[in-house]
């Protein structure tokens, strides 16, 4: 593995804007309420509960789009993707030239990735990004980790070949599950990843006050919908066998996802390349300019954009 110092020099007056969210400090009423309902679940029934806890963890909570993010879509092409379930709502920027699909993170969507998407559309590359299921415009109210993995390879599928792949926070971990029997594009961009899709469950089970057995009945649910331990959804097996090369992204002062989560991952990729930033969190460093150029020019790496 290599590693590049990214830190950037933030103003104290921009760092007010990227001060990290503390993930407990706040919960919703509504979480709440389902905490609440929780407990008394689990006391009538434990499997009653661990049915519940699964339909909450796979909820998704849809966040309105930004300005910036709608005029951003404004200017791409929208269009929908085949995939399993409904299709996926998706947009291009770029007339022309090898494509680039674009993953945005859990509760996230894909003009989330818009500044990278439109930088790479105007080096001449065609940057594609979608919404999962249940998030942003493609419909559901459920989604896990392995529907946007599914999510991913359909995509891929519909519009390869792919020449590379930039994944955010919980789209990344879901992209090296999505690659880990074969390739979908010649290269891979991961920002922000997480590295055990455990630290997700375990994280839910502390919010709403889940009891280990109830966390591991939950688990266990989701094993055996889609058959598949969560043992061996770490990046330290997931990777291992990689050969593309991968650029990771991480700021050291990630909240969400801490810095040690991106760094296992590029240690266990061969031949990956590191870059930490500091000051930029969990979700400007899709904007910062600087990491924007690094990704540029890491997907752009021996080609000539036409």
């Amino acid at each position: 593995m290599s590693e590049i110092d990214g830190s950037l020099d933030v103003s104290s007056e921009n760092s007010t804007n990227v001060r990290p969210r503390d993930r407990g400090d706040a919960i919703p009423a509504a979480l709440k309420a389902a905490r609440a309902a929780l407990q008394v679940a689990a006391a009538a029934s434990p499997d009653v509960a661990a049915r519940l806890a699964e339909r909450i963890f796979t909820t998704v909570r849809r966040a309105p789009r930004p300005a910036r993010e709608l005029e951003a879509l404004a200017r791409a092409r929208h269009f929908l993707i085949p995939s399993e379930g409904a299709p996926l709502a998706a947009w291009e920027w770029g007339e022309a030239g090898p494509r680039v699909l674009l993953v945005h993170g859990w509760e996230g969507r894909g003009s989330q990735l818009a500044p990278i998407g439109e930088r790479l559309a105007a080096l001449g590359f065609r940057a594609v990004a979608f919404d999962a299921p249940a998030h942003g415009d493609t419909p559901g109210a459920t989604c896990t980790f392995f529907d946007v993995a599914n999510a991913i390879q359909h995509a891929a599928r519909a519009l390869g070949p792919l020449h590379a792949i930039v994944a955010h926070s919980m789209g990344g971990a879901a992209l090296t599950w999505a690659v880990r029997s074969h390739g979908l594009a010649k290269r891979y961009v991961v920002i922000a990843p997480p590295a055990d899709l455990r630290d997700f469950s375990r994280g839910f089970a502390r919010m709403m006050g889940l009891s280990d057995d109830l966390r591991a009945r939950m688990e266990q649910r989701i094993e055996e919908r889609y058959d598949v331990s969560l043992e061996d959804v770490v990046t330290e097996k997931t990777a291992a066998t990689q050969y593309a090369p991968l650029l990771v992204v991480h700021d050291l002062g990630d909240q969400e996802v801490p810095f040690d989560k991106g760094r296992r991952l590029a240690d266990a990729w061969p031949g990956a390349t590191l870059m930490r930033t500091e000051g930029l969190g969990h979700r400007r460093i899709l904007r910062e300019r600087e990491v924007v150029r690094a990704v540029e020019r890491f997907v752009a790496w021996g080609l000539e954009p036409s």
